[in-house]
């Protein structure tokens, strides 16, 4: 069985990523907000940060990419 490989982030870094997370969910309308669960988001930010992705705003645009408005 393959083991999956840990990705660990400074606090600057997580702390960038609960600002992004943040930001994509204030993007959300309201409907949206009602039926979906904030930790899709965060999973979604979290898959980019672990290939790399450090800009904010590329982090937060990833969270809500493909989500219908």
């Amino acid at each position: 069985m393959a083991k999956a490989a840990a990705n660990f982030f400074d606090a600057q870094t997580i702390a960038l990523l609960k600002v992004a997370l943040d930001e994509a969910w204030d993007r959300l309308p309201p409907k949206l907000q009602a039926t979906m669960l904030k930790t899709t988001l965060a999973e979604r930010i979290l898959k980019s940060a672990a290939e790399g992705e450090r800009n904010r705003e590329r982090l937060r645009e990833a969270a809500l990419r493909d989500l219908a408005a």
